[in-house]
């Protein structure tokens, strides 16, 4: 005897208004679950995709505090030391000051050749990359002191373009007559790791250098922080102890790390972010299974009668469990995979709604199916109340229910 799988849709459509409530919650449950999902992905995989081999030299005492520059040739002289470039935060803004962004002053003649493996660059997003195009933006960076190569979320949010003067009003290195800091941008940097943002406006070190001498204020120089590669066959750990050890008495002691933990530091800022979204997730899940278990009790107690007759005409009391699964199921899969779907769709523009508090926020594969499968859960436990109450119901009893 054939299972009545016409029934389930039948009632669906029968309490359409029901139906499509419980798929809403379900839709907007899914949505929220793999939104907390990826903003914990997101922050961890800016963690674990740092380079190994590469470490940050900051003050001790604060990273608000600068270090000095000539420490920069005595971390070169560190054995096992293979790059060091400067890497000062310039905290300026577009003409607005909502228009804000990442900008860091480098050292343009190494700093691109440290990132080799972690971006990109072209003339343009979506224009062709390699050796050729790459050397031609950094013939460009070397050749003009205001020279700056820009991400993708910049050009996005801007509409900028190789050639264009950009303007930056300064917070910090502020000029003496007022007006903004001129940039001309001479490349598109693709960051290919999460711990590239891709909204950061790259510009070098020595223009904000001679900038500041000639208007007698060389005091102010410094870094904020130096940036390391490690040569391949030294140990990060040993040179990273070895610079902390040649600076452990001044003039400025520093704090050194791996790109790892410091950017875990930057995560630590928000406080325990994964566990606080995880507990968001658990209890978006948790509300979302009790609306499915409530409405597939409601179409249990109503199909009373139904049961009584599928079970008089010889259908087992398993095919009558089987249709109340299935159809929450139905509800929760369909619903469900609704809300992934549109977390899925709506990735770039929440991402460009966060910017640069979270610039490499993505829905990964493992979080898409990861709501698929709590889906499927949320379905068969919502199911099997419902379903064995009416494994349990005799067919007298269910035929004299008003349903």
């Amino acid at each position: 005897m054939r299972t009545p799988w016409r029934l389930v849709t039948g009632h669906l459509r029968t309490h359409w208004l029901r139906s499509g409530l419980t798929m809403l919650a379900m839709s907007l449950a899914l949505f929220l679950f793999c939104f907390v999902v990826s903003v914990v992905t997101s922050l961890d995989q800016a963690i674990t995709s740092a380079a190994a081999n590469r470490l940050i030299v900051q003050s001790a005492v604060s990273l608000f505090v600068n270090l000095p520059l000539d420490y920069q040739a005595k971390i070169e002289g560190v054995p096992g030391v293979a790059d060091v470039s400067k890497m000062q935060w310039f905290g300026g803004y577009h003409k607005d000051e909502g228009n804000f962004f990442a900008q860091f002053a480098v050292d343009h003649d190494q700093f691109f050749d440290m990132y080799a493996r972690d971006m990109t660059i072209a003339e343009g997003p979506g224009q062709t990359t390699g050796p050729a195009a790459r050397q031609a933006a950094l013939t460009a960076f070397s050749a003009d002191r205001r020279a700056c190569i820009i991400g993708p979320g910049l050009v996005h949010d801007f509409g900028w373009k190789v050639g264009d003067t950009v303007p930056i009003t300064a917070r910090i290195f502020t000029k003496d007559d007022g007006s903004a800091w001129d940039f001309l941008v001479v490349g598109i940097y693709e960051p290919t790791k999460s711990n590239v943002d891709d909204r950061t406006l790259w510009f070098r070190y020595d223009y904000l250098r001679e900038t500041l001498i000639a208007e007698g204020r060389a005091r102010e120089l410094g870094t904020g922080v130096y940036v390391v590669n490690v040569a391949p066959d030294s140990n990060p750990a040993q040179v990273n102890e070895q610079i902390d050890a040649l600076f452990s008495h001044g003039p400025q002691r520093t704090k050194t790390t791996t790109e790892a933990a410091f950017q875990t530091f930057f995560v630590g800022m928000l406080g325990n972010v994964p566990a606080f979204m995880g507990s968001i997730g658990g209890a978006i899940v948790f509300a979302v299974l009790f609306s499915v278990v409530n409405t597939m009790l409601m179409a249990g107690r109503q199909r009373r009668n139904e049961q009584g007759i599928l079970k008089a005409l010889g259908f087992p009391a398993r095919t009558i469990a089987h249709l109340l699964i299935a159809e929450a199921l139905f509800l929760s899969f369909l619903g469900g995979a609704t809300g992934v779907v549109v977390a899925k769709v709506l990735e770039d523009p929440l991402r460009d709604l966060m910017g640069g508090n979270l610039p490499n926020y993505h829905v990964a594969l493992s979080t898409i199916g990861l709501g698929l499968l709590v889906s499927l859960v949320v379905g068969i436990v919502a199911g099997l109340g419902p379903a064995m109450s009416a494994m349990r119901l005799a067919p007298s009893e269910a035929l004299g229910s008003e349903g």
